[in-house]
């Protein structure tokens, strides 16, 4: 059988991607936003990512665009209809939009960029599309390197940067205005990086995971949508009971709840009675035939050792307190409090840091009855890589590990820092280093785990998982 082509793989890709995309009704207009590097008199794509969005044309902010000798980066808003032309040139070798062209072929005439068509779901771990602001139908693709794009067009690739900054309507390099111009989280470097394009439409309508709720009675769960036209056609529907036992399942349409409109976006609550006997409450939010989310409720009493700390600190009221402490002041609090989070998901802690004499040790030790892992973790209310903390964490770890080689030792950072407020430096030598970093979101993460009973075991499941996805993507990471 012949081996499928690139240019072939790219086409089946688009299809995809039209296919689930076209005819929906969602969205009415196309918000493109290209960075392109000067190649001859040809504009050879750098980033290409476009934003499939349910307002007008007219609607849409515009930007200014970045206008320089030889990159450029600019905005075209067009209607949904011209979406498959698009879609179209970037798997071909062009797409042809005023005021300009830009290539998607190398000097040899191959594709740069090979296409993946794929539904990013909020509700898993990994997602191909860099876009967490709903989940989103994606078209993406990865091609050479920036450093080498640069570089065949006749240009110094280390005086990109300086292009971008020299001129009207300066970002701070090519990072900064991939960042903010593109709306792309992680930005895109010089080196290190390659050519991106990312296609997204998003099925706009989310769980509003902070302010889910469950007492005796029921779960309350909160729910934002950018549009009506996302209510139209969405459901929640949800599982419930007791492990060992039929579980029940139940929907209910969102047009015919009511919704109120804060800002740019509709947010609405709803409440899913529930047995005194159920353990479990599963929600799923559908849009059409797909999940655009899905949350775990905790539900009153399912964590025997939380529900012993709440005798004694109602709802651990203290506790999130200080896991939350968004003062950045509390380090002893946030220490306490990472470790009592690991008590709650079953781990044995032993809080070396609360120990006098301790002063060269990590600050918890936390071992998992059920396998042979140990975490080794260290807290931080200021950047995870202050005063050599990495580093230390790192040392110490190790030091652990030479003492006990048959057991599996992990080295836990945990910051009470959002996971935007971490430079990229850190969240890159943390992950080159096999460190598992959590921010402020992971830990909130896991305490919903602990309040909905989840396990050592699961929480060592997931802690595997975040160490092989970093090595993934460093393996997959061009080499410059």
């Amino acid at each position: 059988m012949s081996q499928e082509t690139p240019q072939h793989a790219n086409e089946r890709a688009a299809n995809r991607f039209l296919e689930q995309v076209d005819g929906s009704g969602f969205w009415e207009s196309i918000d493109l936003r290209f960075c392109a590097v000067r190649n001859g008199r040809r504009w050879v794509n750098l980033i290409t990512r476009g934003f499939l969005d349910h307002r007008t044309r007219r609607s849409i902010p515009r930007l200014s665009r970045v206008d320089r000798r030889d990159v450029r980066a600019w905005q075209v808003v067009r209607p949904v209809a011209d979406l498959p032309a698009v879609v179209r040139g970037v798997a071909g070798d062009m797409v042809k939009l005023r005021p300009r062209s830009v290539r998607y072929v190398d000097e040899s005439g191959q594709p740069t960029v090979n296409l993946r068509y794929s539904f990013s779901e909020l509700a898993v771990s990994h997602q191909i599309a860099e876009y967490d602001a709903w989940s989103c139908h994606s078209l993406v693709g990865f091609g050479s390197s920036i450093f080498n794009a640069v570089r065949q067009g006749g240009h110094d690739p280390f005086e990109l940067d300086s292009m971008i900054r020299s001129g009207p309507n300066a970002y701070d390099g090519l990072p900064d205005l991939v960042r903010r111009f593109c709306a792309r989280p992680g930005g895109l470097k010089v080196q290190g990086s390659t050519t991106v394009v990312e296609l997204i439409a998003p099925l706009a309508a989310r769980f509003d995971r902070e302010s889910v709720a469950s007492t005796s009675e029921g779960v309350t769960v909160a729910l934002r949508a950018a549009s009506e036209v996302f209510v139209a056609k969405a459901e929640l529907a949800w599982t419930l009971g007791t492990p060992g036992e039929p579980f029940r399942h139940g929907s209910t349409k969102l047009v015919e709840h009511e919704w109120e409109q804060k800002g740019d976006v509709l947010h609405s609550q709803l409440h899913v009675p529930i047995r005194k006997s159920d353990d479990t409450a599963t929600l799923f939010l559908i849009i059409g035939d797909r999940c655009a989310d899905c949350v775990s409720v905790p539900l009153t009493g399912s964590n025997l050792r939380m529900r012993a700390h709440d005798v004694f600190d109602p709802s651990g009221h203290e506790f999130v307190e200080k896991l939350r402490d968004e003062t950045w002041r509390n380090a002893k609090e946030f220490e306490t409090a990472v470790g009592l989070l690991l008590f709650f998901l079953g781990f044995q802690v032993d809080p070396l840091s609360a120990q006098k004499g301790m002063g060269d040790a990590v600050d918890h030790l936390a071992h998992d009855p059920g396998s042979s892992m140990i975490l080794a973790v260290e807290c931080t209310v200021g950047p995870p890589d202050a005063s050599g903390k990495l580093g230390k964490l790192i040392a110490r770890s190790e030091d652990v590990r030479r003492q006990l080689p048959d057991n599996e030792v992990v080295a836990v950072l945990a910051t009470n820092r959002p996971r935007a407020g971490l430079s990229e430096v850190e969240v890159e030598k943390a992950a080159r280093d096999d460190v598992v970093l959590l921010a402020r979101e992971d830990l909130h993460d896991l305490w919903i785990a602990a309040q909905a009973g989840e396990t050592g075991g699961q929480v060592v499941r997931r802690l595997r998982n975040q160490l092989v996805e970093g090595r993934l993507r460093r393996a997959q990471r061009p080499a410059v």
